[in-house]
């Protein structure tokens, strides 16, 4: 039965006006540099820096190396222990977290106001003197090893592994997960770590980024203060080219016994400094990043063949993936790939019209501001501007930038940035039950792989 349309809904206004907040951007002496965004009236303070650490700046034969040193920063100082650093965040309601990217690491905080200057205090002891504890160490590689395996047994993060696995050529890091491969996570020593942090972990190319109720003038006295006197430029990130691997195919990845099969469509997208990003960002959003998106509205509410489909670009320094996905039943596969496929062709074919272009970029300036909410989304807000060096107005003019998007940029966009010859199609599945009738698709020639 088919409702028809309440004529007492309300229909949406316009978006409220957004001013993301002003910020002080300063430098130490030794090269940091520092990001102050003052919040008054709120009541936590987020203070995150970043290195030029992330798995960009590792050698491939010790790929994870980044990950494993981030997160040992949070094990203890040379003054703590594992349990006494635990003992006084804990006892001053200070969390603190540890991580790294593809292009950053980071350390950072979050504290009440009347804490600010022990945060300050903890964080310089995790950077500048972290404890590199053996237990600790193996302790966190073999979670990071186990990790790796519990992924293997789940066929969506299987999928995601194999798919980079095969759509990125031989030459290309991205081909593998950023936090490292059984073989190079298992072959890192306690020495790795220490001599990654001691290169990378370092002022020079820094950037320290406070957002909450502060005054910019007493957090650059406690920045001076705990990191001052910290000294180096480390070598930053490798530079590379993105290449793809050769070829339209399709790849069946064997699950037997898989009850579903995970689709990956795809192949290199494109750099977080390309000028088709905001393009780029509405066509996949229309595509398959919003619940009324193409891939979504096709696969899952008119063929009911998914619980979701999903498609976008993954901006980073060199170009990330484009994919498109959906987790289907066994018994659709061959169906659900014509489909998906359909839709990257249909997407190219003609610019959309209007009022479904309107309905995308009205969504995504709509929950616009939501990722402002706290102060650390603000923070996180300011990374992207000191790891990309994005212009500083980029967040008051981004509404600006997705409401420029019209229908021929979108066309354009497709037709660039979306190329069916290249198309790796990946399925997670029971190659017994579905390898036939993936071949009478006729999409590409298939290729079996064990998982």
């Amino acid at each position: 039965m088919t409702l028809a349309p309440n004529p007492l809904r309300p229909k949406p206004g316009a978006p409220r006006p957004y001013h993301f907040p002003a910020f002080d951007r300063r430098q130490l002496p030794n090269g940091l540099t520092a990001w102050i965004v003052p919040l008054p009236g709120g009541t936590m303070i987020n203070a995150h820096l970043l290195v030029d650490g992330g798995a960009s700046a590792e050698d491939e034969e010790r790929a994870g190396l980044a990950n494993l040193t981030a997160q040992i920063l949070t094990t203890g100082t040379r003054r703590l222990d594992a349990s006494a650093f635990a003992e006084a965040t804990e006892r001053l309601g200070i969390e603190v977290s540890s991580e790294s990217s593809w292009d950053s690491a980071r350390a950072a905080f979050q504290t009440l106001p009347e804490h600010l200057e022990e945060g300050f205090g903890l964080l310089a002891e995790m950077i500048r003197e972290p404890r590199f504890d053996p237990g600790e160490f193996k302790r966190l590689q073999a979670e990071r090893l186990n990790d790796i395996l519990q992924a293997r047994a789940d066929a969506g993060r299987l999928a995601e592994e194999m798919f980079l696995r095969h759509v990125f050529d031989e030459t290309t890091p991205y081909r593998r997960l950023s936090a490292g491969t059984p073989e190079t996570v298992s072959g890192l020593a306690l020495e790795d770590l220490q001599a990654h942090h001691a290169a990378h972990w370092r002022p020079g190319r820094a950037h320290l980024i406070v957002a909450g109720p502060v005054d910019p003038d007493t957090v650059m006295r406690l920045a001076q203060m705990q990191l001052g006197d910290w000294e180096g430029s480390g070598p930053g990130h490798r530079t590379f080219d993105a290449g793809a691997a050769d070829g339209r195919r399709v790849i069946i990845v064997d699950r037997p016994g898989s009850v579903q099969s995970e689709l990956r469509m795809g192949h290199p997208g494109i750099s977080r400094s390309s000028e088709r990003y905001f393009p780029a960002l509405v066509t996949g959003a229309m595509l398959g990043g919003v619940f009324g998106s193409r891939l979504n509205r096709r696969l899952r509410e008119e063929l009911g063949y998914t619980y979701g489909a999903r498609a976008g670009f993954d901006a980073r320094r060199a170009a990330g993936p484009f994919t498109a996905a959906a987790a289907v039943q066994t018994e659709v596969t061959a169906d659900a790939m014509r489909e998906m496929h359909a839709q990257l062709e249909l997407i190219r074919a003609d610019a959309p019209d209007l009022a479904e272009l309107r309905e995308v970029r009205d969504f995504l300036i709509g929950v616009f501001p939501l990722r402002f909410e706290t102060t650390g989304g603000v923070a996180a807000a300011i990374e992207p501007l000191a790891t990309y060096g994005l212009a500083d107005d980029y967040w008051q003019s981004y509404r600006q930038h997705i409401e420029a998007v019209a229908p021929d940029d979108v066309l354009a966009a497709a037709r660039d940035l979306i190329r069916p010859d290249d198309l790796l199609m990946l399925v997670v599945g029971d190659a017994a039950r579905i390898r036939d009738e993936v071949e009478a698709t006729q999409l590409a020639a298939v290729e079996v792989v064990k998982a």
